[in-house]
């Protein structure tokens, strides 16, 4: 299958129902490219993983006469949000970005088997791809070895190079994530082909709440990341091409090159290139589909989005619950995103207070913040204020705070707090 639609939630919903629906003894590849958006993995927790504010005042590029050099030409669009059923980390997808799924009976499955089937497709284009340890694909970054030196060219988790080249290690250009029911398993992946916004993405997955935030969900393991191709230009030529090779590689390895039947309908990918594989293209007639509109729905939905979030903690120093050493509290109040420069408005000092916040489903559970001199003295109104809200549906801590009515003499300080959660939350 391969789809037409570049709707993240429609993709995402068609590949649990395909999970959930085909045949417990069939083998499925879904080929998918979404348009810009960050995918965080079921267990993760979106104020660590993502800067929210970035995410709504940087737009990705999408297209350009190049796709490549900032310009007048250049088209961008929203990144939007998306939480999927699998575990794993937070990966980033665009128009460069080809996705593949592959869903099998789980006496079939093993974390390596169809990563090294897209590296025998993305060798057609780059022989430096390999799959390594932790089941991602990398491109190594060193000089050709000396013939006698090189492994099996057929070996796929070794390749003709070096893996390094001085300081620079090898770079991801594919991610993994799992998901196994009863009787079937789902491995998908991300191909970072040709991205042009390889150089905003880590930027995106950076979040003020770091320092400060102690999760019990699963946290994404930062990677330098590469394109397999250096070159940007045509992508929607070579994403279509890259698919095909996917296809071939999926079909020698499972035999299915004695099957002549081809299904068309519509879409730019040429069959006639394949004419024994059967191919069925997807869009978003597939909505018509009860069990796909349904998870769509619960894919959009903030209950989903926020409120599956594994409980964590927000704390501005050492305590019980998380005993880091922590930053100072910023000296700044407020930022302005102005595409990638970011104008920080600074204050003379930091932030003088004691912030801790315990949030299980995205609802507020238990708050102990002081601005009392020594921090012995808890600012109760404000602490009844912030327990019991859902943190996603607060539009501005700095209004919550007003509401609350801060301690008379510590304004400012209460003011400095909500303006500190609004970054911190991206409001």
């Amino acid at each position: 299958y391969i789809s037409r639609t570049h709707d993240p939630f429609i993709n995402l919903s068609i590949e649990h129902y395909l999970l959930q629906k085909s045949h417990v003894d069939s083998t499925i590849l879904f080929l998918y490219v979404n348009r810009p958006c960050i995918v965080i993995g079921r267990n993760q927790n979106p104020w660590l993983e993502v800067d929210h504010r970035m995410l709504k005042n940087v737009p990705a590029i999408v297209g350009s006469p190049l796709f490549q050099n900032e310009n007048p030409g250049t088209i961008r669009e929203e990144v939007v949000l998306v939480r999927r059923r699998s575990g794993g980390g937070t990966v980033f997808h665009d128009f460069g970005n080809v996705n593949y799924s592959v869903i099998c009976p789980n006496q079939n499955f093993n974390r390596d088997k169809h990563a090294e089937m897209v590296v025998r497709a993305i060798r057609k284009i780059n022989r430096r791809a390999r799959v390594n340890d932790r089941h991602d694909i990398v491109l190594d970054s060193g000089p050709l070895m000396p013939e006698t030196d090189r492994p099996d060219p057929y070996d796929t988790h070794k390749t003709a190079y070096s893996p390094r080249e001085g300081n620079t290690p090898p770079r991801k250009v594919s991610g993994s994530a799992y998901k196994l029911t009863r009787q079937r398993s789902l491995h998908h992946g991300t191909c970072l082909l040709a991205s042009p916004n390889i150089s905003t993405v880590s930027g995106y997955l950076k979040s003020p709440a770091k320092p400060f935030l102690k999760a019990r969900g699963v946290e994404s393991v930062r990677s330098p990341i590469a394109n397999v191709l250096e070159c940007n230009e045509n992508i929607p030529d070579k994403v279509s091409a890259f698919e095909l090779s996917i296809v071939d590689a999926f079909t020698d390895m499972y035999g299915l090159h004695d099957c002549k039947e081809s299904i068309h309908q519509g879409g730019m990918l040429n069959e006639a290139a394949l004419p024994h594989i059967p191919i069925r293209h997807l869009d978003e007639s597939v909505e018509r589909i009860p069990e796909i509109e349904k998870g769509i729905d619960e894919l959009k939905s903030m209950n989903w989005l926020y409120g599956q979030t594994p409980q964590f903690t927000l704390s501005s120093h050492v305590c019980e619950e998380d005993d880091r050493k922590r930053p100072p509290l910023p000296t700044w109040l407020d930022s302005d995103y102005n595409f990638q420069q970011v104008k920080l408005i600074r204050r003379p000092r930091p932030i003088q207070a004691r912030i801790f916040l315990k949030i299980k489903s995205g609802i507020v559970i238990s708050s102990q913040i002081s601005t009392s001199s020594g921090f012995n003295v808890a600012d109760a109104e404000l602490n009844r204020a912030l327990v019991d809200i859902k943190v996603f549906q607060v539009d501005s801590f700095k209004a919550l705070v007003e509401l609350a009515g801060p301690p008379q003499g510590r304004e400012s300080k209460s003011s400095d707090i909500a303006a500190w959660l609004d970054l911190t939350f991206g409001k």
